[in-house]
């Protein structure tokens, strides 16, 4: 069996491929290269986290209206 097959994908992956993939995002976010690529990528499996997602609206835009991640819920 592939093991790609067996990772899930997040539905923000598709928001990192929209902006150019894993390094772009990672030189927009200012992270050193090329740790910060492999851990923009881990993110297309675990989510951006959300702290990182509203502090950098600049890269990310606004948070969707209809998030139901923990930080939209507490605020």
């Amino acid at each position: 069996m592939n093991a790609k097959s067996l990772i899930e994908v997040h539905p923000d992956a598709q928001l990192i491929d929209q902006l150019g993939g894993p390094a772009v995002v990672a030189r927009a976010l200012g992270f050193e290269m090329p740790g910060g690529v492999q851990r923009v990528h881990n993110w297309k499996s675990r989510g951006i986290p959300p702290l990182t997602r509203i502090t950098r609206t600049d890269v990310f835009g606004p948070m969707p209206a209809n998030d139901a991640s923990p930080a939209s819920a507490a605020a």
